[in-house]
């Protein structure tokens, strides 16, 4: 599980990625559901904004490493991440990221998909 979300050797797939991508959407709606769900004023609500901000922090960070992954999955450098934090842009590159043709066998950055680098 470290290798996944924290890690930015090997490679990772399409499908691998877009789990991964739920996995993080999930977490951050649970920590927004707690937020609205608790009352104004009460140590609920400050809980809730402490775990939001993070799993936002570590959520990035996951998913930038993650894409990093998923490009060298597809053979791009790594770099192209930068995409992400444009704002214009970052939904496209997301989509891009997720939906971008894996290379068939071991390339560069390692063996075939889901599996650390060398």
């Amino acid at each position: 599980m470290r290798w996944l979300l924290f890690s930015v050797s090997g490679r990772m797939s399409r499908k691998s990625y877009a789990w991964a991508l739920a996995f993080w959407i999930l977490a951050l709606g649970v920590t927004v559901s707690g937020a609205v769900n608790a009352e104004p004023d009460s140590s609920a609500l400050a809980f809730s904004g402490l775990g939001f901000l993070l799993v936002a922090v570590v959520g990035g960070w996951s998913i930038a490493v993650m894409s990093i992954k998923r490009l060298h999955d597809a053979g791009l450098p790594g770099m192209l991440v930068i995409g992400l934090v444009v704002p214009a842009a970052s939904f496209l590159v997301l989509l891009l990221i997720m939906v971008w043709r894996s290379d068939k066998g071991p390339n560069r950055h390692g063996p075939a998909p889901d599996m650390p680098g060398y």
